[in-house]
């Protein structure tokens, strides 16, 4: 069996009113570097703000030349619409929005294009994510601000094939300026790289593993954000890939990680309170430098971080807002 990834980031659009995805490139390049670990056996292709044809055709490719043990990891990230007759489609560097407000088909990929060549891939088992910005075109008017997309996530899956996707609903207010925030992407990147991941400790990491990680995460640092999985358990509960479990320092952040989910956290210095005399035995029993403990203390409470900046920045961008001094994009 032979493991394929790619990974396809759009961050920017024609229309000036669509914001820049910046995290877009970010996450194509955290999570190849991930997955380019030795030991975790993929060959390796991405696009960036790649020309439409450049994408369609790339992706078509990608799921048609493969065998039928194949495993196959497909990212996307950047903008999704859904447009007036009620598909999806995923955003190029020259999408755009016409004056009547209406998606330019022509120059997006569209979703069934997407599942039709997922669909006659010979690989058997196929990984696709989406780390998306889903927008509705000003065709729609919805009853509520928020739109689920679950139904058109779940029309993808089959006995093959799992989505996880970073969210689910649609969002139109951008995020503030000035946040420094990682993504859906960027902890699956994480769970890979460091074993944080693999809960069980046995060395092999499950989609279904890789998904909860990243979920937690997230959901510590956006509460409102669900990242949800879509396909069956036992495709999800296969092994994706090896990590190296066994190791002192990752065997340490996963017990860091269980302290964190009951224990209680500084909100000033975000610094683990509970469990302190436990944590420092344990270092100890391992042969961890009190810096190397430090180090990965500091990057196991980042999503506490990050919840308490995105709260200040979004009460400041809308006391703008209220005050009339901050035009919205």
């Amino acid at each position: 069996m032979d493991k394929f990834a790619l990974l396809v980031g759009v961050s920017q659009c024609e229309r000036e009113d669509l914001p820049p995805l910046r995290r877009a490139r970010t996450n194509v390049e955290v999570l190849k570097r991930s997955l380019q670990s030795p030991h975790t056996g993929f060959e390796i292709q991405t696009l960036s703000d790649a020309p439409l044809g450049v994408m369609a055709e790339t992706i078509e490719r990608f799921f048609r030349h493969r065998d039928g043990d194949d495993q196959v990891f497909f990212l996307y990230s950047g903008y999704v619409f859904q447009d007036i007759d009620q598909q999806l489609y995923l955003s190029t560097p020259t999408t755009t929005i016409d004056d009547w407000g209406q998606l330019v088909r022509a120059k997006t990929i569209p979703f069934h294009f997407l599942l039709n060549v997922m669909d006659a891939s010979p690989a058997w088992r196929q990984v696709i994510i989406f780390d998306a910005c889903f927008r509705l075109t000003a065709g729609i008017q919805p009853d509520d601000p928020e739109v689920s997309m679950e139904k058109e996530l779940n029309l993808m899956i089959g006995d093959r094939r799992v989505i996880l996707s970073a969210s689910t609903q649609t969002q139109h207010v951008p995020d503030p300026e000035g946040l420094d925030a990682w993504s859906y992407t960027r902890y699956l990147a994480e769970g890979t790289a460091t074993g944080a991941a693999d809960t069980d400790g046995d060395g092999c990491l499950t989609v279904k593993e890789l998904h909860h990680y990243a979920q937690r995460k997230l959901q510590i640092a956006v509460p409102s954000q669900q990242p949800q999985f879509f396909g069956s358990e036992a495709t999800a509960n296969q092994m994706l890939l090896q990590v190296p479990s066994q190791t002192p320092t990752v065997k340490y952040r996963q017990f860091l990680e269980m302290l964190t989910e009951t224990g209680e956290i500084d909100q000033r210095e975000f610094r683990l309170l509970t469990g302190r005399n436990r944590l420092h035995a344990f270092r100890q029993h391992l042969g961890i430098t009190p810096a190397e403990a430090d180090e990965i203390e500091f990057e196991v409470l980042r999503p506490f971080r990050e919840h308490d900046q995105r709260k200040q920045l979004f009460q400041e961008y809308f006391a703008r807002l209220t005050e009339g001094n901050y035009e919205s994009e």
